[in-house]
């Protein structure tokens, strides 16, 4: 625990750049990085490497919010899904993040940790964790592919985008919401900080 809080304050003194050697500092990205490593709430892959363009999965992304919520306890939950097994890296924030009705899995009992996340599945959870209402201005319809954000998603996405946590990924010269695109580290990095600063 004393190594862990070192090497915490440590982060606070230097830049991810630093640390990571696939962290670009004049990149879209450093600021994100930047902050949620600082924060102790996403950590590299190993090696020297931060993967901000490897995919993240639904139990990363959960363990992000678990840690962000500062780790309550799960002691007398019950863990709803057959596919999170005990002991993982992700069990106790699966389980919280269940308990709170931000995550409900795919319908069939199973959660799916390690299968990567979408950028609209990333909507639904972040606004069910905010807990905040409904957006009534369409912001999608701005969008090329906006009509492309699947039917449970639309009402998160709109709100996420009018939120400021998504925006477009540049293509040419529009920019898209690429609704079902894996999300990456990096986009993940920046979409925390925001949401955490607005």
């Amino acid at each position: 625990a004393v190594a862990k809080e070192a090497i915490l304050a440590a982060g606070k003194m230097v830049c991810a750049s630093d640390l990571f050697r696939d962290v670009s500092e004049n990149a879209w990205y450093h600021k994100g990085v930047d902050f949620v490593v600082r924060n102790g709430y996403m950590e590299g892959m190993g090696n020297g490497i931060f993967g901000v363009n490897a995919a993240i999965t639904r139990g990363q992304m959960v363990t992000i919010l678990y840690r962000m919520e500062g780790k309550p306890s799960v002691e007398g939950l019950e863990n709803v899904f057959t596919d999170v097994a005990d002991g993982k890296f992700y069990t106790d924030a699966v389980i919280w993040a269940a308990s709170e009705g931000i995550v409900e899995g795919n319908g069939d009992g199973t959660f799916n940790p390690n299968g990567f996340i979408t950028r609209q599945q990333v909507a639904v959870i972040l606004y069910r964790y905010s807990g905040e209402e409904a957006v009534s201005e369409d912001m999608l319809s701005s969008y090329p592919d906006g009509s492309k954000v699947a039917n449970y998603a639309r009402e998160a996405m709109n709100w996420a985008v009018a939120k400021g946590l998504i925006q477009g990924v540049a293509n040419g010269e529009t920019a898209t919401l690429n609704p079902a695109a894996t999300a990456t580290r990096g986009q993940m990095a920046t979409i925390f900080m925001r949401d955490l600063e607005r």
